[in-house]
């Protein structure tokens, strides 16, 4: 699909329903527009279930920014936009994975991220000795840990979601991380 998608009167109705807080209204944009999306991330990832993965990523982001959304016959050029930059978002993520071959320990590399919470100490650690460490921590620490390192969202976005204030979600992740280095380290 190279094309936006045409929108209607009655899509327009649709976009303003959900933008209320229609949950009917936003399941049918999503059932109406998510072969668009999927395509589009088809077109960046090259993985079909990859990218019906990051597809629902997308619609998260969709219920997240909908409010915000003013240009109703722009719509699917705004829906390209963020689906674009969800697919560019992620394959950078993926960019700074390294996998090890079969049978070794999978690592994450220590490649910099752009913002620092003592991300060095976790990037070193395997895979599965962040998880059992995850499942050790508390539910609203795992949701904090998963939104930060699995969807690569920023600490503001994390207090959006969350509804922790922002200190709080810097603090999780400061305080886990340290807790994580001294598990491993000792």
């Amino acid at each position: 699909m190279s094309k936006n998608p045409k929108i209607t009167d009655e899509e327009i109705a649709l976009i303003k329903s959900a933008k209320s807080g229609n949950i009917q209204a936003y399941n049918k944009l999503y059932y109406k527009y998510k072969g668009f999306t999927t395509n589009l991330l088809y077109q960046y990832i090259k993985d079909f279930d990859e990218a019906k993965d990051v597809n629902n990523i997308v619609w998260l982001k969709v219920y997240n920014k909908l409010s915000k959304f003013r240009d109703y016959s722009s719509f699917g050029g705004w829906l390209r936009i963020l689906t674009n930059r969800t697919a560019i978002d992620y394959l950078r993520e993926l960019k700074n994975l390294t996998y090890a071959p079969e049978g070794a320990d999978s690592k994450i590399s220590d490649t910099p991220m752009d913002v620092d919470y003592g991300q060095s100490e976790v990037d070193r650690l395997t895979y599965d000795q962040v998880v059992k460490a995850f499942k050790q921590f508390p539910e609203d620490v795992r949701k904090v840990f998963e939104l930060f390192y699995v969807k690569n969202l920023k600490v503001d976005e994390i207090s959006d979601i969350t509804g922790i204030p922002v200190g709080t979600v810097k603090s999780h992740l400061s305080r886990k991380r340290k807790k994580l280095k001294l598990l491993f380290n000792s």
